[in-house]
């Protein structure tokens, strides 16, 4: 969330051997799984049509509360274990921020961001436990108020690679999309196992300007994520 998912949807839906969903975000593996598999199916109509002539295409949906969500590794690869998964990240005290900004502008958030940081561990208190052990549970705190659990990469990619091989998740820096996407969209079409495609111009991110954060804040955040940027260097190799 709040790294470029919507960007990157779009780059991929220019593509003509990708088939967009009906929607962005079906939210078919973390909130709406009791609705079963025709339900989700049901979001990609172009791949069964035959008419379109568009034969060998792929689709893809993009949910990113799926990286995060801790019952969607396993469903996933119950509905396909030949997925391919794409992950892209942002520097994660810039990505919490922007995070909070965006629940502040809807009316979700009403605290100041140190103050949202500081009661995070309170609100989130015993979400995943009670994810895991309630499967259609649904966590309002979790949902919205995760600006550092999210950033937290390591922590929510390492059980995605317990049910799919390293090879097939690619993860990607936000940073480098919003400033180059072309080489980076033809690794993504390359993974996929397409051909290169060019980029439509002016579709990248809206860019939205808000306060800095304090120095002081920025750099105690930093240091609260180093541990788990050091993992995910380990992780992803």
């Amino acid at each position: 969330m709040r790294s470029g998912s919507t960007t990157l949807h779009g780059y991929l839906a220019a593509h003509p051997r990708i088939l967009p969903p009906l929607r962005k975000e079906v939210h078919y593996f973390d909130f709406q799984y009791a609705k079963g598999r025709a339900w989700y199916l049901a979001h990609f109509p172009g791949i069964h049509n035959r008419i379109t002539g568009n034969r060998g295409a792929i689709t893809f949906e993009a949910s990113p509360y799926y990286m995060v969500h801790p019952l969607a590794p396993e469903r996933i690869r119950a509905f396909n274990p030949h997925m391919k998964l794409i992950a892209i990240l942002r520097d994660p005290v810039d990505r919490a921020l922007s995070h909070y900004h965006h629940e502040a502008r809807r009316g979700v958030e009403t605290l100041s961001f140190e103050e949202a940081v500081a009661t995070e561990p309170e609100r989130l208190a015993c979400s995943e436990r009670e994810m895991k052990q309630a499967p259609h549970f649904y966590s309002h705190a979790h949902h919205h108020f995760s600006y550092l659990d999210r950033g937290r990469y390591a922590h929510h990619l390492a059980p995605w690679l317990q049910h799919f091989p390293r090879t097939h998740l690619l993860v990607l820096r936000s940073e480098d999309l919003f400033n180059d996407p072309e080489p980076v969209m033809n690794r993504v079409f390359g993974f996929l196992g397409l051909p290169a495609h060019r980029v439509p111009a002016g579709a990248g991110p809206a860019r939205r300007s808000y306060a800095s954060m304090p120095t002081a804040l920025r750099e105690r955040l930093q240091r609260y994520f180093a541990q788990d940027q050091e993992n995910l260097d380990s992780l992803l190799g």
